[in-house]
């Protein structure tokens, strides 16, 4: 786990008994050797990729590197978080675009090496697709690097496989693909440390900007939130 999760945001002890590994959550049981790659919009207010949270109409949650959550906090992905359940897809890496000479260009980020999971309530909700169930992720380990790697400059790498082909918000990549590019963010230097600075520093300039983060909330993510989003009894 980096040094300083939760470093601009201290929590109470009282979000230490909804943590994996404590029950309710599950112990993933690591199946296909595939992986997941998946994109998110990063901040334009940070040299680092940290994901954007300044667009007040659409600030985003995920990936939370302050819990190393995805979907506890957020909808997004819906059925490849139940996907990666279900197969027992193990890593999940991460791109976004940033600024190049000639436009945006989409950069290798980082990965999510996923532990434990938790089914959420809005499996069989109303109004929901009740027959895709709603899962809850948490990494035992991540690790993210900056400026990032970009993906038009991995194809020779990764023995002709082409991730800089167009894709929406998410793809799977096969195992051998999901092994060099897990290979490649642990040689780099890792800044897991900084994203999480950046992202306290960011979030306390959109404070003083909107007097609230994420549209109505006065302080970042931390697992002290997690029991009232999971459905759990809170005291």
């Amino acid at each position: 786990m980096p040094k300083n999760v939760n470093a601009g945001n201290p929590e109470p002890s009282s979000g230490q008994h909804v943590r994996p590994p404590n029950p309710p959550w599950i112990p993933l049981v690591p199946g296909t050797k595939k992986a997941a790659l998946s994109f998110y919009y990063s901040d334009p207010l940070s040299k680092t990729p940290i994901r954007c949270l300044s667009n007040k109409n659409d600030p985003k949650a995920d990936p939370n590197l302050e819990t190393m959550t995805f979907g506890l906090f957020s909808t997004c992905d819906r059925g490849m978080r139940a996907t990666i359940v279900r197969q027992g897809i193990q890593y999940q890496f991460f791109c976004t675009a940033r600024r190049g000479a000639n436009g945006p260009v989409r950069v290798l980020t980082g990965y999510y090496r996923y532990g434990w999971y938790f089914r959420g309530p809005l499996a069989g909700k109303k109004g929901t697709n009740r027959a895709l169930d709603d899962y809850m992720l948490a990494a035992d380990k991540v690790r993210f690097v900056s400026p990032g790697f970009p993906l038009s400059d991995l194809t020779g790498y990764l023995w002709g496989d082409r991730l800089d082909k167009r894709f929406r918000t998410f793809k799977y990549v096969k195992e051998e693909t999901a092994d060099r590019l897990l290979h490649l963010l642990n040689l780099t230097p890792d800044f897991t440390d900084e994203y999480l600075s950046e992202t306290c520093r960011v979030e306390e300039l959109v404070k003083q900007r909107d007097n609230a983060l994420y549209r109505k909330r006065q302080r970042g993510f931390t697992w002290n939130d997690a029991a009232e989003v999971m459905g759990l009894c809170v005291e």
